[in-house]
């Protein structure tokens, strides 16, 4: 029994690499829950309004461009009306098609901040509401220390660090497209109008604003989907914690693959 109690007492110490990387995994552990829990409430489920910056830069930016959209509307209707002041070249619309073109352009950049704000609004209480029936506890990163290989869990807690670091850039990102996008809504109206032929470059425009505001929306249910289906099953193990792994993953990826389903140009 003496020779088993002193076998005992020395077992810690024959492995000192394996005592560190367990103290190191849980204190990584420990560090995840807190930088996870941060940066989701921060961005996933984190209501965005547009800061009160943005409001007067956007009055300017409306005005100068309806501003333009008077002169354009000016010189279009002289050409149209004549054309042998441009050298018999008038501009292909008759008044009627300029007077329709330049009112849907003012109507434009007229609407479009309470638009967005009303689509942001929509968002938001969307957001809440999956929030508030998922209880989020972000528990993906709270069983790292239960795994019993400690470079297993050290290397899983970089993956997921390294994720959840991207989605936080990718939500700051997000909040700074969505405001240059709206400042540019009434030039690229502007653009539209001005064209003779039918242009894309707004629809796209449209397009893109709108796949950054719903990501959000779309992010927070598929968070709380897995929640609901696989995170009672999650245990701690490898297979568990790979899921999860891959929730992010996914997490990352869907701003791209809701760009190329509505078509805009983009990763």
């Amino acid at each position: 029994m003496l020779r088993a109690s002193a076998l005992h007492l020395k077992t810690p110490g024959l492995n000192p690499l394996h005592s560190v990387l367990s103290w190191l995994s849980k204190g990584l552990n420990q560090a995840l829950i807190g930088f996870s829990r941060e940066v989701l409430r921060h961005t996933v489920f984190y209501p965005f309004k547009l800061p009160a910056v943005v409001y007067p830069l956007f009055d300017f930016s409306r005005n100068l461009a309806i501003a333009t959209t008077t002169v354009f509307f000016v010189i279009a209707v002289i050409q149209a009306q004549w054309p042998e002041l441009n050298g018999g070249q008038g501009w292909g619309f008759s008044p009627v098609h300029v007077l329709h073109r330049t009112l849907t352009q003012v109507i434009w950049a007229l609407f479009s901040l309470p638009l967005v704000n009303g689509l942001l609004l929509f968002n938001n209480e969307v957001v809440a509401a999956l929030l508030a029936r998922s209880a989020i506890t972000f528990h993906f990163a709270s069983h790292m220390a239960l795994l019993t290989d400690p470079i297993t869990a050290i290397v899983l807690t970089v993956a997921v660090v390294v994720l959840v670091a991207i989605l936080g850039v990718y939500y700051v990102v997000r909040d700074v497209e969505i405001v240059v996008l709206l400042a540019l809504i009434p030039w690229f109206a502007l653009f539209w109008m001005a064209q003779g032929q039918r242009s894309p470059s707004l629809l796209r425009l449209l397009k893109e604003l709108l796949v950054a505001i719903f990501i959000q929306s779309i992010q927070a249910m598929v968070f709380y989907l897995f929640i609901h289906m696989l995170g009672d099953q999650s245990s701690g193990n490898v297979m568990g914690q790979l899921e999860e792994i891959g929730l992010l993953y996914y997490v990352v990826k869907l701003p791209g693959q809701m760009r190329r389903i509505v078509g805009t140009v983009g990763p």
